[in-house]
């Protein structure tokens, strides 16, 4: 009998993938088979190297997701190395904390052009090129279903994401192709780290939490590889929360 979480043969792009959360989604779907294409604007040879040494197929291709020359150009560099898409992970994001009345017009459009323009532009271009059984999965945040003060444009964008999500889903499911997305709480990442660090700021925030602890990346790839998977084929439009139980107390 086949194993609904086995990705033998599947090519995989995964953005923000050198490090935190992308690096880890990357390593676990290679580790069930899958040959990776490594993107970020930072150096990825680490995540590479790591890939390889499971046997798998991997390469770097810097790219700067808010921008669709770069966008297309990682599609244009996958297809010829590899052949073809069968999932893509939209895992690249920043935020950029600040009270409504200081956050600069830049500020809102770099997050926004990153996160949300970002995630549109590399699920159109690999869109042009996937076929019946592919998958994408967008990695919003629980900030994109609940606001929180100071984070306006990241949960616009988070937000953005979540319903983008949808409407790919539901444009693309006649084609046999699946759209869903996964929703982390606090995860132990260069991103959040200014969090983490301030006792104060986190005992705030590990009141509302569930399970007692801060998540992990692996916390946020089982989930991705669920839903990359057969063992999530009749799963499109979806959202996956994985955040230690903070929704649920809040």
């Amino acid at each position: 009998m086949k194993d609904l979480f086995d990705l033998t043969g599947k090519v995989v792009i995964v953005t923000g993938a050198a490090r935190g959360i992308g690096q880890s989604i990357a390593i676990e779907l290679a580790k069930k088979g899958a040959d990776v294409v490594v993107s970020d604007i930072i150096p990825g040879d680490d995540t590479v190297n790591q890939i390889k040494k499971l046997k798998r197929k991997s390469i770097y291709i810097k790219t700067d997701i808010s921008k669709k020359a770069e966008v297309e150009s990682l599609i244009t560099q996958t297809i010829r190395q590899f052949k073809k898409i069968d999932i893509l992970v939209n895992n690249a994001g920043i935020f950029v904390p600040g009270a409504t009345l200081d956050l600069s017009e830049e500020a809102w459009s770099k997050t926004i052009d990153i996160n949300l323009k970002g995630t549109f532009l590399c699920s159109q271009a690999a869109l042009r090129h996937m076929k019946k059984g592919a998958s994408i999965i967008n990695i919003s945040s629980v900030a994109g279903i609940e606001g929180s003060a100071g984070g306006a444009a990241y949960c616009a964008s988070k937000g953005g994401i979540r319903l983008l999500t949808k409407a790919l889903a539901a444009e693309f499911g006649a084609k046999g192709i699946r759209v869903n997305s996964v929703h982390p709480g606090l995860i132990d990442t260069a991103m959040t780290k200014d969090f983490t660090k301030d006792k104060k700021v986190l005992e705030g925030m590990m009141s509302k939490f569930l399970i007692k602890r801060v998540g992990k990346p692996v916390d946020i790839a089982g989930p991705v590889v669920f839903l990359a998977s057969d063992a999530a084929s009749y799963m499109t439009g979806s959202e996956i929360v994985a955040d230690g139980g903070w929704i649920c107390s809040l």
